[in-house]
């Protein structure tokens, strides 16, 4: 990373500048709405504008903090935390997969009615967008455990290629 400082107290500067405030139950009360209305027919679409967000936020913070590959994902991980959308955690348990753990995801924790499949497909994009940038290569991104659902966290496989 170039210049001063540590790399949190950078992406706290970038978040600051690039981000708004939004009430995280207002968020989750709205998102809820929205797949009360549209059913899961609407997550492909979700998923689309999340990957096109992710590949945005990667840009934004490649650009700003000079850093790429693992160390661009490291910087994902704690903007994720510092706008408060959550806590994240990514595993690499190969070259090829990643597992991505969230818990205390804004999108779903207040949600009161429990869902039957796991519903963060805009997070999903998010993660595609920003990993795809990350490591130049493509990638495909499942939600495999889901708070919606009553799990304890929403964990994401991340297969690369």
């Amino acid at each position: 990373m170039e210049g001063e400082g540590t790399m949190k107290e950078a992406v706290e500067e970038v978040v600051r500048e690039s981000s708004v405030l939004i009430d995280k139950e207002g968020l989750s009360n709205l998102y809820e709405s929205v797949l009360k209305i549209a059913g899961f027919g609407l997550g492909g679409i979700l998923y689309t504008a999340g990957k096109k967000a992710g590949n945005k936020g990667a840009v934004l913070l490649k650009d700003r903090l000079g850093v790429k590959g693992l160390d661009l994902i490291e910087a994902m991980v704690l903007a994720f935390e510092v706008g408060n959308w959550g806590k994240m955690r990514v595993e690499g348990v190969n070259e090829e997969l990643y597992r991505v753990t969230v818990t205390e995801n804004v999108l779903v924790s207040s949600m009161e009615k429990r869902r039957e499949k796991p519903v963060c497909h805009p997070l999903a994009g998010y993660i595609a967008g920003f990993f795809e940038l990350a490591l130049e290569d493509k990638v495909q991104v499942k939600e495999q455990q889901c708070m919606g659902k009553g799990d304890s966290a929403c964990v994401f496989e991340v297969k690369v290629g």
